[in-house]
């Protein structure tokens, strides 16, 4: 894959505007699984022009080099987070269906 600088910080406003969407989306959003979906294509785009810029024999720019394992550092924290409170969300509505199941057993017990 070729790359240019311009491609690559498109695909990182991208990926920045939709990991920004799914933070404010709510858990019952409809939408949100087409989003991770397509945070997951733009990831493996920015991977590919990474690679083709690292492959790069002429290019010796250590500054955008920097630049973007910063970006990369930033979004694995920013993903992580999101993933965090997401399975906050899930463990807590285990913990509720457990507990509404043991109010049901009481209940059919008496």
């Amino acid at each position: 894959m070729t790359y240019s600088l311009k491609m690559i910080d498109e695909v990182n406003g991208k990926i920045l505007f939709t990991i920004d969407k799914i933070d404010k989306a709510k858990p019952e959003d409809d939408f949100l699984p087409d989003v991770v979906l397509e945070l997951h294509s733009l990831v493996e785009t920015r991977q590919s022009l990474l690679n083709a810029l690292v492959a790069d024999n002429n290019f010796t720019d250590r500054d955008i080099l920097e630049q973007q394992y910063d970006l990369t550092q930033t979004l694995i924290k920013k993903s992580q987070k999101i993933m965090d409170f997401r399975q906050a969300l899930l463990q807590a509505g285990n913990t509720t269906k457990r507990q509404i199941n043991v109010y049901k057993a009481i209940d059919s017990n008496r």
